[in-house]
This record gives C-alpha cells, sequence and structure tokens, in this order.
C-alpha cells in the first residue's frame, strides 16, 4: 500500500450536489463535492454519511493536510484506483493505549476471516521511517472521496502517480469515474 502526503495544506469547501441516481433509495448517504477554495470546479465527489460530514465540516474549517491512499496495481495500463484523505496527527499515546486495550489481558483478537481479503490493516497509517521508535509521531489518513486515474501517467513512479493525481484532482482537472468511463467507451466504438 502506498501513502502520498502533500506537503502543503488546502482550504477546501465541502458542498452538497444533486445525487439523483447516485444514492439508493433509503439510503443515509449524502452526496458531496469539495472543492478547493477559489476554484469552481469540484476536486473531489463522495457519498458520505452524516456522521462522516460532521467530522469533515470541523476539520474543514482550517487548511488541511491532504493525502493519497493507494494499491500500485501490478499491470502498469490498468487503472489505480486511490482513496483521498486528510492526514491527522495521532498521538503514540493514544495508539499505544489502543493497542493494549484490544489485546485486554494478553489474549490474542478474535479471528475475523475477513482480514485475509482486506489487505493491510495498517495502511491507513501514515509511513515513518521512525515507527519503531517509540513516541514517534504517527498519521491518520481519514479517508474521504475516491480518485480513478483510467490510464497512469507515471508507469515507472507510483509515487510520481499519486502526487501527480492529487494535484490534478486538486486543480478541478478530473472528472467523476462515471464520466471519465462513459468517455473511455465511447471512445472505444
Amino acid at each position: 500500500m502506498h501513502v502520498y502526503l502533500r506537503d502543503e495544506p488546502v482550504r477546501l469547501d465541502m458542498r452538497e450536489v444533486d445525487g439523483e441516481g447516485m444514492t439508493p433509495e433509503g439510503s443515509e448517504l449524502i452526496p458531496v463535492a469539495f472543492f478547493v477554495r477559489g476554484n469552481e470546479h469540484p476536486s473531489f465527489r463522495a457519498l458520505l454519511p452524516p456522521e462522516t460530514l460532521e467530522m469533515l465540516e470541523d476539520a474543514l474549517l482550517e487548511p488541511v493536510t491532504l493525502g493519497v491512499l493507494a494499491e500500485e496495481p501490478e499491470d502498469p495500463a490498468a487503472e489505480v484506483h486511490a482513496m483521498v484523505g486528510l492526514a491527522i496527527p495521532v498521538d503514540p499515546e493514544d495508539v499505544e493505549q489502543a493497542e493494549m486495550e484490544g489485546m485486554g489481558s494478553g489474549e490474542q483478537p478474535p479471528a475475523e476471516p475477513w482480514r485475509a481479503s482486506a489487505g493491510d490493516p495498517e495502511a491507513w497509517r501514515g509511513e515513518s521511517d521512525d515507527e519503531d521508535e517509540p513516541g514517534a509521531a504517527r498519521t491518520a489518513l481519514l479517508a474521504f472521496a475516491p480518485l480513478i486515474r483510467l490510464q497512469r501517467k507515471f508507469p515507472a513512479d507510483f509515487g510520481d502517480e499519486l502526487a501527480d493525481l492529487l494535484e490534478s484532482a486538486l486543480s478541478g482537472a478530473t472528472r467523476s469515474a462515471i464520466e471519465a468511463r462513459v468517455d473511455r467507451m465511447l471512445g472505444d466504438l
């Protein structure tokens, strides 16, 4: 799993958008778009539960550090599926306490058969060279919006690919996955 964190914070605005045909009837998910302040083109789109919207509304009052999380496809010609998220500093003491509470009295965590297909359960954490040091700073990535790149620009360097994908989205140069796939299908005809 690869994580790219953008150095410069961004001011984002979140707006509810028309979700006709996007959300199943009876769903609590709310369609939203995220805009870089000063840009009229949306950077990201998502369907989110109300609790996540409340959390994001509070976080977006200030500039935020964004990151992208993605698994590199084995085939360089394959689509890149990524998630954009907010980079949130995590207090190392809170992480240690949560890990201790999760283990109980020396017991192993219960078997969870779904874990085998879920990939790396620690992938949401920012990568750091000093993770083994006690008290080392950690970052969590609160993923909130999908990004898809249909054709890679940097097949030889996945880090450059993720950086370019995020910067393209921030400029408003991306389209929703549905629009991009329709254009691809029409181009194949």
